[in-house]
């Protein structure tokens, strides 16, 4: 490779590779993000089995499926990230997915709430090195034109977890225990990380500027942080994090309590909600943020916002609506509220693509990986962290209603991305000028 030929590798690092291989990479990673999902969220549809067993409280369930993993995940995923964006992202990431993987599996061995706890916390360790990576990857494997449609097809991958991980996970646990699913779902990402080793390329790299090679984690961080409205992406996806993952967590279990389904019906319902309206929201969103901001790029965090708009109120009615209303069609017989869960499942996936393709366009090349780390800091810290553990305890101080307490506490949570769509509305004109700026 000349000088010259190199030196248009790292300024435009996806020339480097055919479309075909940009794909073939683009599936490999969005599969290994399935898988660390999957394990992530299979926690949901397994609350009531653990909390049987263990006679845990719904405060604790919402401590180990949120908090635990959430605050290692959260935390040391910006030091993995800076190790990534320093050494080789493709190494992290295979290094990363087995970890979690192998921990996933030896959760099937825990023997109470407290060796689960420490189990739950591997896991989060391990996958810290997972999406920041990933992201990083695809923006150099594509054109900035096409990040948004790129970083779209990669945050579906959510969705199929979902699926697989509801469902999945409860035909699992119904046939052969709870115990079962995480062997079931720990292996297979242990093969997949070797696949992704041996055949995914590191694209070249810009060297750092002057002053930065040298420059500690902190400072890289701040200097992330000051970008034009990268604080309030952060707030943006933060608050919305609540919202979605309070309201993805407890879902099941308001299903089960409230409308009296199976936890096998709770978890394919779900599941095929989350496959089709949340991965029709994060393509679509992807392919028209791609569009519309080529003539305004406050579109980038508009659309977000847009979507937390109009999701809110379908999720309020999924939450609320009259338990003896039913959705009747020939043997098919499912609470009416699941109608507006599928309509909410849309809208609310507007801010993935955008968001994640907006940072990845705001930060140079040598930051993107920690700046992703940052983001999903915001994402997973409140979001995973706090939401499922903010509506388990709501759901607590509201025992007196029930079986309707995890009703109002999940009301009160997804309220909460309404600070998420503020926040993105008042950044859309900074990152806007941000990007102008740039290409001046």
């Amino acid at each position: 490779m000349t000088e010259q030929t190199s030196a248009s590798a790292m300024a435009a690092p996806h020339e480097a590779f055919s479309s075909r291989y940009r794909y073939y990479v683009l599936a490999l990673l969005t599969l290994g993000y399935v898988f660390n999902f999957v394990d992530r969220q299979v926690m949901t549809i397994l609350i009531e089995p653990i909390k049987t067993e263990f006679g845990a409280t719904d405060t604790q369930m919402g401590l180990l499926s949120g908090l635990a993993f959430a605050l290692f995940y959260a935390t040391l995923g910006i030091p993995v990230a800076r190790l990534a964006d320093r050494w080789s992202r493709r190494n992290v990431l295979a290094i990363s997915m087995t970890t979690w993987s192998a921990v996933t599996a030896l959760c099937a061995t825990a023997t109470g709430f407290w060796h689960l706890l420490l189990l739950r916390i591997g896991v989060g360790v391990g996958e810290a090195g997972g999406t920041p990576p990933s992201q990083s990857l695809l923006a150099d494997y594509f054109p900035p034109e096409k990040r948004a449609f790129a970083q779209g097809i990669l945050a579906t991958a959510p969705n199929i977890g979902i699926l697989v991980g509801l469902f999945g996970g409860a035909v699992i646990a119904e046939a052969y225990g709870w115990r079962s699913v995480f062997l079931v779902f720990g292996i297979p990402g242990v093969l997949l990380a070797i696949l992704i080793q041996l055949t995914v390329r590191e694209p070249l790299k810009v060297s750092l500027p002057e002053g930065q090679a040298q420059a500690g984690l902190f400072a890289a961080l701040g200097n992330i942080f000051r970008l034009p409205s990268f604080a309030h992406i952060m707030v943006g996806v933060g608050f919305t994090g609540i919202a979605g993952y309070g309201l993805g967590v407890w879902s099941p279990s308001f299903l089960v309590r409230v409308h009296d389904m199976s936890l096998v019906d709770a978890g394919l319902y779900l599941g095929l909600i989350g496959v089709f309206g949340g991965g029709l929201g994060t393509i679509s969103s992807g392919l028209l943020v791609d569009r519309l901001a080529r003539d305004d790029k406050r579109w980038q965090l508009w659309l977000p916002a847009i979507g937390i708009f109009l999701a809110l109120p379908t999720q309020l009615a999924f939450l609320l609506w009259p338990v003896e209303h039913r959705l009747v069609m020939g043997t098919i017989d499912v609470p009416f509220a699941l109608v507006f869960m599928g309509l909410s499942a849309v809208f609310a996936s507007f801010w993935i693509a955008p968001s994640y393709a907006a940072v990845q366009n705001l930060v140079p090349q040598y930051w993107r990986t920690q700046a992703s780390a940052l983001m999903l800091l915001a994402i997973n810290l409140l979001g995973m962290g706090l939401g499922p553990l903010l509506v388990g305890a709501l759901s607590d101080s509201f025992s007196q209603f029930g079986a309707d307490s995890v009703r109002y506490g999940l009301s009160i949570g997804v309220s909460l991305s309404l600070i998420g769509g503020l926040a993105y509305i008042r950044g859309s004109a900074p990152y806007a000028g941000a990007l102008r700026e740039r290409e001046q």
